[in-house]
């Protein structure tokens, strides 16, 4: 990501106030997150410009974060939330002669497109977002999906539903692909654990809310006004963003310090360079550029406008994005990011995909009260919050302290390995109750549903959080390529599970992700000793 993408800046650290020597091994991607007194840098630089992000106040930064966090919420449960309506679909899609499995498409081939437009985010609307501005790609995001759930919401036939939803797939993608890069601009690294961790924790805290009381709307008026209300959601986010979020792309110029020279590229990735390597990379103008003199802070009117413009060589920086983006994929890090996220998502849909049927034959739940099975949500959101959130910040900085002050971006992989036990336990679980009813009670499915989610929503965080660290020359690009691709991967284990209970049963449906799971999360034991080793080798031949 851009300009400053800081999703994971990582780099090389800096103190204003009072600068430290730092420690940078070959720019790998070690950080000295504490200075020698033990206090937290701020990480990366923000500059004297009032127009800077980072310069943002609190309340600002605060009412962007809550209005991305409203956005992501009503967007993501538009696409991934009809879990608890699909019974109400297939009431009134099978008199018409639709299978389970077509009706379960209007779930799933928007997840689909979802996951591709990420995809497609990752290599359309990021490099959009560098060279003309997260602000106009963003609202144009929100004018989709509102004219889309409009016509969801007025559909006369399954074939126009369908094509809706598609369009919503599409929106939605991309907007989860902008939405991250804003919050990284205008944070720094010692806060994003606790920032991500709220952005996840509360779309997965409020959709739950949401996905319990909709059957129950649903029930009392009709299918539509799951989108009705979808729609007048998406008028308040747009009016939000609209008011609310300024253009946070930001440009950083050379800084000059001790004799060297602080400089963040249009990527996010921070380095220091020698006077002599700074004025060969950036000529005689290297201190006007260091000594810039800032314009006057722009106007709250002025920072309501809807378009922005381009950088400089907007092109040239927007091919770069792409290359950078696909040499992510050589970190065995980022790979690891984007199974481990890619199996959660998975997983989680495919819990989504099953659990009214099963509730609604086996248990004999009312259609409106399957939305229940989210209450479990709640608990599960604050545990995990607080595991990704204040606790792996805690754990970070106490295994920096332990190297002198030393970050390591695989750190934060400790955090996984009690969450990621929970949600195999949660699995075997919801495997067993969904097997066999009679010799198990409703709770089964509850609390394999919830120990689920605390993993669930810990592996968003973190493997966020770890990708925009594990590639330490272009962070941003890593970041995205996460983000981007999950869906993608994680469309196999949505889509496949109604054919894999066909074929067999539903434990061994679930056995076979739980195997999948499993697997891939052990790989992070290997990754969290060879990234390292990994980084080292790529800095030392960027350093040669």
């Amino acid at each position: 990501m851009s300009l400053p993408e800081k999703a994971g800046i990582q780099a090389e650290s800096i103190e204003l106030a009072k600068p430290t020597t730092l420690h940078l091994p070959n720019h790998t991607g070690d950080v000295d997150l504490l200075d020698s007194t033990g206090k937290v840098r701020r990480i990366p630089i923000p500059s004297a410009d009032p127009n800077d992000p980072l310069n943002l106040s609190k309340w600002r930064k605060l009412g962007i974060i809550i209005t991305t966090c409203f956005y992501a919420i009503f967007s993501l449960v538009l696409v991934g939330g009809a879990g608890s309506i699909l019974p109400f679909w297939i009431a009134l899609y099978a008199p018409q002669g639709k299978s389970i499995q077509q009706v379960v498409n209007l779930t799933t081939y928007p997840s689909l497109v979802m996951a591709l437009d990420r995809g497609a985010g990752a290599f359309v609307m990021l490099p959009c977002s560098i060279m003309f501005g997260r602000r106009p790609v963003l609202l144009g995001c929100c004018a989709l999906i509102f004219a889309s759930t409009i016509g969801a919401a007025k559909s006369t036939t399954y074939n126009s539903h369908m094509a809706c939803r598609i369009l919503q797939g599409i929106a939605t993608g991309a907007t989860e692909s902008v939405l991250p890069l804003i919050i990284s601009d205008i944070s720094f690294l010692d806060e994003r654990g606790l920032l991500f961790a709220c952005y996840w924790g509360f779309q997965n805290f409020i959709g739950n809310i949401f996905t319990i009381t909709v059957g129950f709307l649903v029930a009392e008026t009709s299918w539509r006004w799951f989108y009705w209300l979808l729609t007048i959601l998406g008028a308040v986010g747009f009016a939000l963003i609209f008011f609310l979020v300024p253009e946070t792309r930001y440009s950083r110029s050379p800084m000059a310090m001790e004799g060297q020279v602080c400089y963040t590229d249009e990527f996010g990735h921070t380095m220091l360079l020698t006077d002599a390597e700074a004025r060969e990379r950036f000529g005689a103008t290297l201190e006007g550029q260091a000594n810039n003199e800032f314009g006057p802070r722009v106007s709250y009117v002025r920072s309501l406008n809807p378009v922005t413009s381009a950088v400089p060589n907007a092109f040239r920086v927007g091919g770069g994005a792409l290359v950078k983006m696909v040499s992510s994929l050589s970190s065995p890090g980022v790979i690891w990011a984007i199974l481990a996220t890619s199996i959660s998502l998975g997983v989680t849909i495919a819990m989504s995909l099953t659990y009214g049927e099963i509730l609604t034959t086996d248990f004999g739940w009312s259609m409106a009260s399957v939305g229940l099975i989210n209450c479990g949500g709640f608990p599960a959101a604050i545990v995990a919050m607080a595991l990704a959130g204040p606790l792996s910040d805690k754990l970070i900085l106490y295994m920096a302290s332990r190297r002198g002050g030393v970050h390591r971006p695989e750190d934060i992989l400790i955090t996984l390995a009690f969450p990621s036990l929970v949600s195999a336990i949660g699995i075997i679980i919801y495997g067993v109750t969904a097997q066999n009813p009679a010799a198990h009670s409703a709770w089964g499915i509850i609390m394999g549903w919830t120990l689920f989610n605390i993993g669930f929503i810990v592996a968003l965080v973190t493997g966020t959080h770890f990708a925009a660290e594990a590639y330490p020359q272009n962070p941003g690009p890593a970041l995205v390529m996460v983000v981007g691709s999950k869906n993608i991967v994680s469309f196999a284990a949505s889509f496949g599970i109604i054919p894999l209970v066909h074929r067999f049963n539903y434990l061994t449906a679930y056995m076979i992700l739980l195997g999948a799971f499993c697997g891939i999360f052990l790989l992070g034991i290997p990754v969290y000793f060879l990234n390292p080793k990994w980084r080292a080798m790529v800095g030392k031949k960027q350093t040669e």
